[in-house]
């Protein structure tokens, strides 16, 4: 955006507002309701005096921009807030308003607010201004790496939100990385906008990986940088994670009857004095594990050779640096 003088953006701006601005007066011309006329004449007057603010100010928006984006590409390994919540200060407003009363509703059985116009008074309300982070994560210095096996719907959604990323042509082997194991996965308990939502807690943890050819990485280093971590990490409010693009990878797969993990279970304990030791151990600490015929069986069934390693595993991996070379960005 930068490359092309503001000026023509102003022009290309400018008329786009006032077409804008005559569709509204012919919508007013054809209302006849009253007031039509003067709804026209306001939004004229809104979109003319936002025309002559950017007229006046662009450039130095434009600079503001250059220099938020030159911000976002240093995002790289330092700490950063992806949500925030209200601190308990506040100052108090004074809102005018009407005196009301509740009282029950013979329709909802609830109880219904009823207003007085003709009672105009004050209230006193307490206005929360100061915020504080509520998420905050640690930008990967890299980037993200994305499998083959999601690369092509991930290049539409990192396409449509003007993210840039490459396609590793060739694979890398022994990638310093970090991989995100879920400790908890919870699904939605019905559908939103047509996703199954789903929310994972679990910690990102240092490891060596391999990247095949066909693999998509995102860069941090990078415009959108906080957008991309709202998308691809996966404790976000609207990671792609979230909205339940991922939720294979956290749904179980694979189970082993009872009476074949009693035979497993005995087998083990046989055959490593440690892990007896750690299993008694546990059922003399945890009342909770020791009362459950499941999760007794089921610690050994995460030591089994069956056992699936990836589930809860998210696809999506942290690199420490960026793979290369490479090909250009998408």
């Amino acid at each position: 955006m930068q490359d092309v003088p503001a000026r023509l953006h102003f022009a290309g701006a400018t008329q786009v507002c006032f077409r804008y601005r005559d569709a509204v007066e012919q919508i007013g011309a054809e209302d006849d309701a009253p007031g039509g006329d003067d709804l026209a004449e306001l939004q004229g007057e809104r979109v003319e005096g936002a025309l002559e603010l950017a007229g006046e100010q662009g450039p130095r928006w434009l600079e503001a921009i250059a220099g938020v984006d030159a911000d976002m590409s240093r995002l790289g390994g330092t700490e950063t807030p992806l949500t925030w919540r209200n601190t308990g200060t506040s100052r108090t407003l004074e809102f005018p308003g009407y005196a009301y009363t509740r009282k029950p509703s013979a329709l909802s059985g609830a109880l219904m607010t009823v207003y007085d116009p003709t009672r105009p008074e004050v209230w006193k309300i307490p206005l929360y201004e100061e915020i504080t982070p509520a998420l905050t994560v640690k930008a990967p210095r890299g980037g993200y790496l994305i499998p083959p096996a999601h690369a092509a719907w991930l290049a539409e959604k990192l396409r449509l939100h003007g993210i840039r990323f490459t396609r590793l042509e060739t694979p890398f082997s022994g990638l310093e990385a970090e991989v995100y194991r879920a400790t908890e996965a919870t699904f939605g308990k019905e559908p939103n906008e047509g996703h199954l939502t789903l929310t994972v807690k679990g910690s990102w943890a240092a490891d060596r990986i391999d990247a095949p050819a066909g693999a998509l990485f995102v860069p941090i280093a990078q415009p959108a940088a906080r957008l991309v971590l709202h998308l691809l990490e996966p404790g976000a409010p609207d990671s792609l994670l979230g909205w339940g693009f991922f939720n294979a990878h956290f749904e179980r797969k694979e189970y082993m009857e009872p009476y074949v993990a009693e035979q497993a279970a005995r087998a083990m304990l046989a055959q490593d004095p440690a892990l007896e030791a750690a299993f008694f151990q546990r059922l003399g600490q945890d009342e909770a594990f020791a009362k459950d015929p499941t999760q007794r069986l089921e610690f050994f069934y995460r030591r089994h050779p069956s056992w699936d390693t990836r589930y809860n595993v998210y696809p999506v991996t942290r690199l420490v640096r960026v793979p290369g070379p490479g090909p250009g960005p998408e």
